[in-house]
This record gives C-alpha cells, structure tokens and sequence, in this order.
C-alpha cells in the first residue's frame, strides 16, 4: 500500500492560493522551495542533512504577496504583490519591478519571454517589456488563470477560469472562445508540463493542450483544449466513495478544489494527479500504469483513475507542487496551508518518525530487554541489524536533540520581546486591532438547498457567535466537534446562536437554511483563542432569492408555463443590474452585455426564474408566482426611491400553479408520513411494552416499530421543515391574489393550512383554482 510521510518545512504567516512554487533542479539534486506570506517577505528554503536552511529572504514588500511563479521556462521568480510586479533571480536578486496602475489586488500571474498577464478580480491585464499591452473585461470574477500555446498566434492563449461557470480563452484582448463547466471553476493545471514552458517552444504554432480544471462542488475534469473545441477525457466525480467506510457516509461530497498539480509520485511511469481541497484534503489520483503521456478516454473508462492516497490537514490548502526536495530518491508533494504551514509529503521511510516516538519506544524496549525476548528465534539476524541501526538511530537523536534545542532557545527569545512589546502597548489601552487572520466563504449547495457558512482563522478557533434579523434554520452537521447553544431570539433577532469549540481547529462549517421572501444580515462573530481577546466581524447577505442558484439558458426547461412581470420605463441596464443583485446571487458586478439574459433555478423547490433586461425594458418570467411578487416589490421599492416612473404588467397564468404543487408534492409527502410515523413510535412502544409480542401488528406498523429510533432521529433533525414547506404553499397562494389586486385572503389562509395538515395533495390544487370571492 502507497503511504506518504509528513515533513515540517516552515511555518510563517497566513498565505494567499498560489504562493508557493517547487524551483527546477539546479546544481544540487535537492530542490529549493520558493513561498510568500501574508509579511510581504518571499523566502528560499531547502534541506541540508535532514534540516531545513533558508537560502534568502527578500525585504518586506509592504503588502501581503498575492501570487507567485516561475518565468515560462526560464529560473526567475516573479512575485505578485499588492498592486506591483517584482522580479528576483534565483540567487534573490531583485533585477526588476512594476507598478501598475491597476485598482484591483494582482491574484493571478503568468510570465513569458517579456509579456506579464495579470488577473484581478475582473480585469486580465497583459504588459508587453513592462509596458501596458491591453487588457480584457472579464464577464465574471476570475477564479484562476495560466498560459497555454494552443491558438496559431504571436502571443500564448490566456486560459481564465470564471465563476459564472465558464472557462475563457484571450489571444491578447480578444475573446477566442468559451466552454461551459459542471461548476464555478476554481482550480487550474496541466496534464505534465505546460508546453509554454518547453525550451524553444513556438508559441506561434498552437495546438491542443491536456488542462485539469477543478470545482466548487469538488470535481475534477481531465481535457484536451484546443482553438476551437474542449473535449472531457475524464472526470474525478464529486461523490467518490472514501476507502475504508461503508453506508451513506461513504460517498460524501468533497470539498472545493484549491491547487491541482500532476507528478509521477507512486512511481508507476504515468503522471498521478494531486488535488489540494479547502477543507484541508490531500488526495493522489491514479491514471493506471503507462508512459507520460496522456491516456486516452476509452482507457480512463474501462480504468477510471484511483485514489491511491489521501489525508486531512483540517485546513485549506493554498498551493501545491512536487520535486526532490528532501534530498532522497523520491517526488515529494510539497504544499501551503491558509495558516502559513510549508509541509512536505515523501514515500521515504526516512521521514517515518518525525517525532522521534519510534526511536524512543526501540531505545525504551531495548533498554528493558523485552524486544529481546520477543524475538529469540531470530536474534543473531536481529542482533547484526539493531547494531548498524543503532549507531544511526544514536547519530539521528543527537542531531534531532541539538536542533530542537536551538529552536527551543529561538522561540524563547522570540516569545520575551514578543511580551515586552505587547506590555509596552497594553498598559491601559484596549485592543483595537487584530492579529491574526480570519476569512470566511458563504457559499450555497444545490443538493442540500442550504448555504455552508465556512470560516478559517489563521489561529484556533474557540468561538463562534451568530445573529440574524431574519429567520434562518441552523441545520445539523454531522462530525461538528463543538457545543451549540441557541437562545431564543425576540422578532428584532429570531436567531441567536454560538458554538463553542471543543477541539483545537482553525476551521469551521455551519449548515444554515434560509427562508426566501425575507431580507436581512446574518452577523457572525468569530473569536480566536488570541491575546489580547479580539473578535472578528462577519456580516452576510441574505436576499429575498436566497436559494435560486444560476444555470445556462441551454439547461432551462422548455414549454413550462409561466408567470411574467413586464417593466418600461426611463431606467438603464446597470439600474436593473443592481436592483436585481438585491434579490439573488451570483450576478456579476457590472452587466456584461447590452441585453442580459440569466436564468435561475430555485434549489429547493424546483422552479425557474428567467430574466432579461436592457435599457428601457425588462421582462421576468418563472413557473413561481412568489419569485415574480418578490421581483416586483424589490424594484418598484428602489425606482420609487430613485423617483423612476416605471410601467408594470403583471401576468399571473393559472397552469402555473399545478406544476407548483407537484414539484413541492414528494417533500410534502415526506414530511408528512414522517411526522405521522413520529405521532406513532411511542404509543406502539407501550403496546409492545404490554403486550411482549407484536406479530398481530399491521406491517407498516411493525416497520415504524422496527426503526422507531431513526424515524426520530430523522424528525429531530428537521422539526422546522414541515413548517417551513407549509410557509412556502401558503406564500404563494397569497401572492397568487396579491398581484391579482386582493390585498387580504386571510379568511382563506385558515382553510388552506387546515388542508395541509390533512395533505391531499387533489385537494390543496382544488383550492388554489377556488375563486377567493
């Protein structure tokens, strides 16, 4: 079985995605590692003797450094950092800088013979010999970007990574092409080298290019891209069963993908694929064995890649690479952790005991004489070995023991002019500032219908504090090691919670579901076992179409009936681009084109919502009267606030209703056998209480009996739920009458929720037709 060994390169401060890079094979075989943190500092390291030596450190940049590569085939490092370029030799020379006159932070940095491309947020900037060339508007935020030679061009073809779920291709400023993907794209890679990066490579010659693109629901894609096409070789699906486990826990969705990287690490003669996830797993894929070359579809089919290793660090990982770096025989995986961590995973046995547990338990039972008595019947072979052993197990202790000393003496040091100089500031001043890191990512999970709330803190987490001014439901979740106390909240904050953690952990995920129709700020309050006490901010929007998630007009469905509002009046497209991100998410920061088309799809229930505007008009159409009703109070709210005159039509169609009830039907079904089978468990456990035997029961009492614990379980978890579909039924037939001009159907409310707690679903469509007079 493949196992790989931890080894601790370095721990500096909190680091960006894509701040590390293993450096070629020099005059040394040990390969240096190139990394940047949060300080500003770039520093060199290697391994001399089993030791980690820094080679050189350059001045503090004076911002946090965003990104950092090699020059396309060449041995000089360029750093992103802030808004500039710098440009170091191998030796740590700086032989040139740039500042640009960019807004955005650089996050993105490819580097060729003398042209620079840049990624911020939504700019691609391209600098020819440190000289503006042009620059590209991106549609989206850009999650990823590298280089590739694959359009017969005088320049590489820009590969960006989007997160409206597309992956562009530039020449220069121009668009080539895009491809649509399972997901927003956030990770980037090649299949072996990048053929940029091939000595005398003619980038003018193009062709097609193996690319690895990794995503936000966890899925890694195998390509082949060229100008005109992408064809998928092979996908890492989202829901690979983990070794070792059984039952439902054991095809778990993985997490979002941070780094990709290929290496030959198993030694099997083709190329394994090493993905980085933000929730801290390292796993190595392999494509079976074979030359480097790519395999071929038909073959990843007949043997889908494997997963040959896997571990979790328990924090996200932010940059991955590979090479020879502790002077072994091996490809080692070398990689950066959100907290600052440089760690190195080798196959070497040498690198079994970095703890030196191993050598103490050999020298304790020598000592006793017990491994002697063990193993009598070999004790000469035994004898020869432990003797050349033990001279190298003696010679690695005593280093181990010097170099912990010296360390120990540093960190002293280091920790008495840390406390001079915090005593100097806290006399009588309270703390202002913060001092270590803390991000969060507020992302939602179509499956599931809810919003995974995930925070990490460059130090532990000790609490974690919630508060809402709208209704939010905290789901469970399962292997969550902390305390949840939730107090009840009064109507100005209906949610009230906090966790207190009981594991040492920098990172955290909360479950939260919510209610569509309501507006408000979720405010999380992290707290990190610092000193002085400091505590985090985090404030996240919650919008009236919290759970519609966006999707291509090719996977809308087609000839399902729908209502529509209609708007004209005197407002631009970048008005209605704004007022509709107040209602949903995953809109760009700006509109892209003159006319806009989106569509959206509610997670939860089903339904569409397809909207396109452009200057003067606007028209939105879904199969969901309240999506419609909610759409039309946002806007007509913030144009009257604007002093707009604005035309609206209002089209609600009967047919819609029907298709709303059966798409709502089976987790109404659900629910309500569920709660039935709840009423039951425990007057069926005192008849089998008095009666001893229970073989005179109806089946399906029998089966309620049998699984009586998991049913409640199952209705532990989610006792809002009923409630909750309840609300979403009863929404929609006011909004039915509301936008048909009735402003109260209280009076009918009553005899709709009556019918809901009876559920027959002929009935309920029955009564959505009823006319309310």
């Amino acid at each position: 079985e493949f196992t790989m060994h931890r080894v601790d390169l370095m721990h500096g401060q909190a680091m960006a995605k894509g701040t590390m890079i293993v450096l070629p094979v020099g005059k040394k075989k040990g390969q240096k590692v190139a990394v940047g943190d949060d300080s500003g500092v770039m520093t060199v390291l290697y391994m001399k003797k089993g030791e980690v030596q820094t080679e050189w450190k350059s001045p503090a940049l004076g911002r946090e450094i965003s990104s950092v590569v090699m020059q396309a085939g060449k041995d000089k490092l360029f750093v992103g950092c802030g808004q500039s370029i710098h440009g170091y030799t191998r030796k740590g020379k700086e032989f040139v800088k740039i500042k640009t006159n960019l807004t955005e932070t650089i996050h993105h940095l490819f580097v060729d013979e003398n042209m620079i491309w840049t990624g911020c947020e939504y700019i691609m900037n391209i600098y020819d010999n440190c000289k503006d060339y042009g620059f590209a508007m991106v549609k989206d935020r850009i999650n990823a970007l590298t280089c590739a030679p694959i359009a017969k061009a005088d320049l590489l073809t820009a590969l960006v990574a989007c997160q409206d779920k597309m992956l562009r291709m530039y020449v220069g400023e121009r668009p080539l092409m895009e491809h649509t993907v399972e997901g927003p794209c956030t990770a980037l890679g090649f299949y072996g080298e990048n053929p940029a990066e091939r000595e005398g490579n003619q980038n003018k010659q193009g062709g097609e290019v193996s690319v690895l693109y990794g995503t936000e629901q966890g899925i890694i894609t195998l390509c082949q891209l060229d100008a005109k096409s992408m064809r998928k070789l092979a996908s890492l699906s989202d829901r690979q069963q983990r070794p070792g486990m059984s039952g439902p826990g054991a095809a778990m969705r993985r997490a979002r993908v941070t780094a990709l990287h290929t290496a030959d690490v198993v030694k099997n003669g083709s190329l394994d694929i090493i993905v980085g996830r933000e929730d801290g797993n390292l796993e190595v894929w392999s494509l079976g064995e074979g030359g480097a070359a790519v395999p071929s579809a038909a073959k990843l089919e007949q043997v889908p890649p494997t997963l040959t290793y896997e571990m979790c660090l328990q924090e996200s990982i932010q940059a991955l690479g590979s090479g020879n770096v502790t002077a072994g025989e091996h490809n080692e995986v070398v990689l950066t952790t959100y907290s600052g961590k440089v760690l190195g995973f080798t196959p070497s046995q040498a690198a079994r005991d970095p703890t030196g547990s191993e050598m103490a338990h050999m020298e304790e039972s020598a000592n006793t004489g017990v491994l002697t008595s063990l193993v009598s019947s070999s004790s000469s072979k035994k004898k020869s070995m432990s003797q050349a052993e033990e001279a190298s197990i003696k010679q690695e202790k005593e280093r181990r023991h010097k170099s912990l000393e010296s360390e120990v003496e540093k960190l002293k040091a280091a920790l008495e002019k840390e406390k001079q100089q915090y005593q100097k500031l806290s006399g009588e001043k309270i703390a202002m500032q913060t001092t270590t890191k803390v991000t969060h990512r507020f992302s939602l999970n179509s499956e599931e219908a809810c919003y995974f709330l995930t925070l990490e803190s460059q130090a532990p987490l000790e609490l974690v504090t919630l508060r809402a001014d709208v209704d939010v439901d905290i789901l469970d979740h399962d292997g969550t090691q902390a305390i949840l106390s939730k107090s009840k909240g009064d109507p100005v904050n209906p949610l009230l919670a906090t966790y207190r953690m009981q594991d040492q952990g920098t990172r955290f995920q909360i479950r939260l579901r919510t209610v569509e129709g309501l507006q408000g700020i979720i405010s999380c309050f992290v707290l990190p076992q610092t000193s002085p006490k400091t505590a985090h901010l985090v404030q996240l929007a919650v919008k009236p179409l919290s759970l519609h998630e966006k999707i291509s007009l090719a996977d809308a469905e087609q000839d399902v009936p729908m209502n529509e509002l209609r708007l004209s009046g005197n407002f631009t497209v970048t008005d209605m681009h704004q007022w509709l991100s107040l209602c949903v998410n995953e809109l760009p920061s700006r509109p892209t084109d003159e006319e806009m088309i989106i569509v959206y799809r509610s997670t939860y229930v089903g339904t569409q919502l397809i909207c396109r505007y452009s200057k003067g008009t606007a028209s939105f159409k879904s199969d969901s009267v309240t999506s419609i009703s909610v759409l039309k109070d946002v806007i007509t709210k913030e144009a009257t606030a604007r002093k707009i005159n604005m035309n609206i039509a209002v089209d609600v169609k009967d047919e819609t209703f029907p298709r709303f009830l059966e798409l709502i039907h089976p987790k109404l079904a659900f629910q309500h056998s569920l709660t039935q089978q709840v009423r039951m468990v425990e007057p069926l456990r005192e008849v089998q209480l008095q009666e001893g035997e229970t073989q005179f029961l109806d089946p399906q009492l029998q089966m309620v009996l049998q699984h009586a614990t998991e049913i409640q379980q199952q209705f532990e978890l989610q006792p809002q739920r009923l409630a909750f579909l309840h609300n979403i039924v009863v929404a929609a037939y006011r909004h039915k009458f509301r936008l048909r001009g009735h402003q109260s159907v209280e009076h009918r409310v009553k005899d709709l929720t009556k019918l809901l707690d009876s559920y027959n679903m002929e009935q309920i469509a029955a009564f959505f037709e009823e006319p309310i007079d």
